[in-house]
């Protein structure tokens, strides 16, 4: 969606009272909404939603939600680039929608493209990159180091744009990016909740900061840290963290050295504040110069273990049925046979005595009777 689009005609605040009747609802009690509806008659021309909020907005998020909307909606040359980014490749906030007591409940967005939808009609999430290339190949899904670093371009594309304004989006996650198989681009959703420097640590389990303390506001280094990790997983095709760390060391054929030391600098640093700026990785993505300062990072965690059933041997038992074998196959017998035990020298040498009594005693008989 660009300045120019449709959309753009409806006022940057307004009432859900000319709005309605809303179209079909197509999700509810998601994430930070209750409810999200296709627009009905509303004029625009365009694929547009309304996101009703759980609650309505307090005045300064109702300031913030505006800021958002007028960025989108200006025309100044400052910030185009960025703009033409956000527009173009989010869900980038139309209108602020208000109820009839003024209350912010809402907001209207645009919607995911349908290139970014799979043909069972869902949206193609960016979880589906975070797998090994064998993983995908099972099911239909060729990829390469080639696709998958396009797709992270995309992905730090946006994140440099965010940053460039000083906007921080907090809830980088698989459910919030979208992907197409056609160009390997991204799209990213739920751009309301962007906020100027700091905003609210919006995220999911195995996402958290590991350097801000619990409770911290979301920063522009929570957002790099974030960016990284989904960049990683997405280049990488691993999941755990430990595994992507390590990956990164070794990296894919074709993904440039200085891009994979840049997240982990991103991922590992042992000072939040020196991670560095995804514009500078979305630099080394695309082959290009960087200026790449040195970050001391934290010791690597231990390499995980090969997972059972990928690269490990079925565990041994007194009786074990490998894949393919009709029969038992009988355990291994030992190459020597146990040693004896070691004679008893005590009990030889009572033995020994005692004989002698008993020949002795025998020849005294004798003696006596002849």
């Amino acid at each position: 969606m660009t300045s120019g689009h449709p959309a753009w005609a409806l006022p940057p605040v307004t009432p859900l009272a000319a709005l309605e009747p809303l179209g079909e609802q197509i999700a509810t009690n998601n994430g930070q909404s209750s409810e999200v509806a296709r627009l009905g008659g509303s004029g625009s021309g365009a694929a547009l939603l309304f996101k009703r909020y759980k609650s309505p907005l307090d005045h300064a998020d109702a300031l913030r939600l505006d800021r958002l909307v007028a960025f989108g909606r200006s025309k100044a040359p400052a910030g185009r680039p960025a703009r033409e980014v956000l527009l173009s490749r989010t869900s980038w906030p139309v209108a602020r929608v208000t109820s009839r007591t003024s209350a912010t409940i809402g907001c209207i967005i645009p919607m995911a493209p349908q290139a970014f939808r799979a043909p069972d009609g869902k949206f193609r999430e960016i979880d589906t990159l975070a797998r090994p290339d064998e993983w995908l190949a099972r099911r239909g899904t060729h990829l390469g180091s080639g696709e998958r670093i396009t797709a992270c371009r995309s992905l730090v594309g946006i994140a440099a744009a965010l940053e460039q304004r000083r906007l921080v989006y907090s809830d980088w996650n698989y459910a919030n990016v979208f992907w197409t198989p056609t160009d390997y681009s991204v799209y990213l959703i739920d751009m309301d909740s962007c906020a100027e420097d700091r905003g609210h640590d919006i995220h999911q389990t195995g996402w958290e900061d590991p350097l801000a303390p619990q409770g911290m506001p979301a920063d522009l280094y929570t957002d790099r840290y974030r960016v990284a990790l989904l960049a990683a997983r997405c280049l990488t095709g691993s999941r755990a963290p430990a595994e992507v760390l390590h990956a990164l060391g070794d990296p894919p054929l074709g993904v440039p050295r200085v891009a994979t030391e840049l997240l982990l600098d991103m991922l590992w640093a042992d000072d939040r504040k020196t991670r560095p700026r995804s514009s500078v990785l979305l630099a080394a993505l695309h082959d290009g110069p960087v200026v790449r300062f040195t970050v001391a990072r934290l010791p690597l965690p231990a390499r995980p273990a090969a997972r059972r059933g990928d690269t490990a041997a079925p565990r041994s038992s007194a009786v074990t049925r490998p894949a393919g074998s009709g029969r038992p196959v009988k355990p291994a017998v030992p190459p020597h046979p146990p040693a004896p035990p070691p004679p008893d020298t005590e009990s030889s040498a009572a033995a020994l005595v005692a004989l002698l009594v008993a020949v002795a005693v025998i020849a005294l008989v004798l003696l006596l009777v002849v």
